[in-house]
Parts: structure tokens; sequence; C-alpha cells
């Protein structure tokens, strides 16, 4: 069903199949109003009221005096052709679904009207009373639907500021500050002031992950993959690892070679939380970590050994999922989760396992490029 009141704009320059529509209307029992270049009484509001358009010139009024809850689109009008009629009434509505009225031979072009942001097309052959109530329901839905999307979105992305900018900052003074202190405090505090820093420490890689998986969720389709210098990346991320864990080592082997892989901007993070995580969550008293690539014609295997407790077996095909954690860590899971997503997003792989002699190594494989 579709609502009791329905205010419709229809955009279409050929009489009879206007005409055709607001008979499919009637014909599914709702009373029509029709509103049109020649009408002076101000419509009831009751049932459907049809504005009718037959020309693209006159949208522009039509949408700033009246709330429409749909749009009838045909694509082909005096002074407009194709996708510019979708882009056009689009730019000037972003909330107002939009229904697409094409021909047979048209087809391919109403399913290209829906990647410009229309909600649906129809073939006005193919259109019954049904059809055409089905696909305004449809349409009002979805476009409530993709609304609440875009706002939750966009709190998303405030909240991913918040976090990237104001928590890490404090954090991070908190991080330096403690570190001050370090030569003021006797043996009796340095294991506590070792744990705030520990702590403060992984307060920051948790708010980098959140960040970036705030920052995954809401990239739309234009953030598209490109070739990224990964030398640069790991470099990047080892010293950064170096200066945030001063009790932790992390040792390069061999060399990094100077190769290009698909991904982007977040590729950083693949690493910092595979980096972090070998530290954290390692059980000896000095963590060590040690890194190397390894290159073939079409790929990069990217390795992260540890000299931590190692993940068990029953564990390594689960521990990338969302949540998952080990009994003994007091991590969220999220790092690894996240890892898993912009790897695969990426189109490559990531795995676990046993370190020699003792502890777990993570591998990564990207494209190469160039």
């Amino acid at each position: 069903m579709i609502p009791d009141e329905l205010t419709v704009l229809l955009v279409e320059d050929n009489p009879g199949d206007a005409r055709l529509l607001q008979e499919h209307f009637r014909d599914a029992e709702h009373t029509v109003t029709v509103v049109d270049d020649e009408t002076t009484e101000a419509p009831s509001g009751d049932g459907v009221t049809l504005y009718h358009c037959d020309r693209i010139s006159t949208v522009d009024q039509r949408l700033a005096d009246v709330d429409f809850d749909i749009i009838l689109l045909d694509l082909n009008l005096p002074g407009s052709h194709g996708l510019e009629t979708v882009d056009y009434v689009r730019d000037r509505t972003s909330t107002t679904p939009i229904i697409v009225l094409t021909g047979v031979p048209e087809e391919r072009l109403g399913i290209d009207a829906v990647s410009h942001g229309a909600q649906d097309y129809l073939v006005k052959d193919e259109v019954t009373p049904e059809v055409l109530l089905r696909a305004i329901r449809y349409a009002i839905e979805r476009k409530k639907t993709e609304e609440k999307l875009r706002r939750q979105t966009e709190e998303l992305r405030i909240l991913n500021q918040l976090t990237r900018h104001d928590i890490r900052n404090e954090m991070t003074l908190v991080v330096g500050r403690a570190r001050e202190l370090a030569e003021h405090i006797d043996y009796h505090g340095e294991s506590q002031l070792d744990e705030i820093i520990r702590t403060s420490n992984h307060i920051l890689q948790l708010t980098r992950s959140i960040g970036d998986i705030v920052s995954t969720v809401t990239r739309t389709e234009a953030d598209d993959l490109s070739p990224v210098a990964l030398k640069s990346v790991l470099e990047s991320e080892v010293e950064s690892v170096r200066r945030l864990y001063d009790g932790g080592s992390i040792e390069i082997r061999g060399e990094i070679p100077p190769v290009d892989v698909r991904a982007n901007d977040l590729l950083s993070s693949v690493f910092a939380n595979l980096f972090s995580n070998a530290i954290l969550y390692n059980d000896k008293e000095t963590p060590r970590v040690t890194l190397w690539v390894e290159t073939d014609e079409d790929g990069v295997t990217v390795s992260v050994a540890d000299n931590g407790p190692g993940i068990p077996d029953r564990r390594k095909e689960t521990i990338f999922g969302e949540g998952e954690q080990g009994p003994e860590s007091s991590g969220t899971g999220i790092g690894l989760y996240l890892v898993n997503q912009l790897v695969a997003q990426y189109g490559g792989d990531v795995w676990v396992e046993d370190n020699d002699p003792e502890g777990a190594v993570f591998h990564v494989t990207l494209d190469r490029l160039g």
C-alpha cells in the first residue's frame, strides 16, 4: 500500500503516457487530482495529487513550491536527454526518491539511471497499476533507509574526527608527561608508571583502529584503490612502534623492496595493528618483533613474527573475526578484524602460523603493481 495522501511529480512530455499513468492510479482505486500549468485552484491534498510537467525547465519551480513524495521522470524531454535528465533533477533534490520511466529500447539506460541516484526504473509498456504502486512504495522506503544511513554516516564521520583528533591528542599528552616523570620516580613506582604508559599507548592504538574502521565503512565507491609505496608505509610504522613502545624490539630482516602495492591510505593501519599486537600481547619481558618482505612477479608477502605466547591451532581460522580475542587477552578484538577487512578490500589475504621456536607469524599478501 502507498500512503493515503501521496504527492507525485510526473515529468513526462508525452500526453498519452501521462494520461495512462493517471489511469493506473485510478485503477488502483485512488482519487487523483492533476495539477498542471493551467490549474488555478489549490489541490485538496486527498488521495494522489499528481503535478504534471512536460518539460525540464518547469521542474525547478515545482520543486521549490511543493514537497513531493515521489518523482516519476521520463528520461527524454525537451531540452534534456538520458542520464543528464536524472542528474539535473537529482542535483535539485537529494531527498525525494526518483523513479525513471523508459521505453523498451532504453531499458539499459534505466539501469544506468539507478547508478546516478534514481531509486528504480519502469519500462512504460510494462507498467500496470500494481507494478506502479509497488515501485513507488519500495522507492519511498528505500529512500528513507538511504537517508537514515546517510545521517548515521555523517555521525560516524564526526565521531571519527573526535576520536582521531581530540582523544588522541589528549592521550599523546598523557604519554609524554608520563615519560617526563620517569626520572623522578623511584623503583617502587616504576612498574606503575610503565603500566600507565603501556595502557595509554594501547588506548592510542585503539583510537586509531576505531577511526580506521569508521573510515572503512564510510568510504564511497569514489575511494578507489591505487598504488601505495610499501617500503614507505612499513618504515614509517616501524619507526612509530619504536617511538611508542620503549620496552619492545622490532627488527627488519633484509631489505624492504621499493615496490608499489594495490591499497589505499589505510594500509598503514594493517601493519600498525600487527606490530602493536605483537608487543602489547607479548608475555616476554622483552617483546621481540621481526619483519620481512618477499616478492614475486605478481604479489608481495609481508611477514610479522613475534616471540609471544602464539596462537592455538583451534583459533587460527577464527582470530580475524569481529570481536575475537584470546582468553588471556585484555584487548577488544577489533584490531585483527580491521586488518582482515582492509586486506580483503585490497584483494589480498592474511593468515597466521606458528613461529619457530615460539610465538606467531602473521603473513599478509598484497597485489604488486608496476
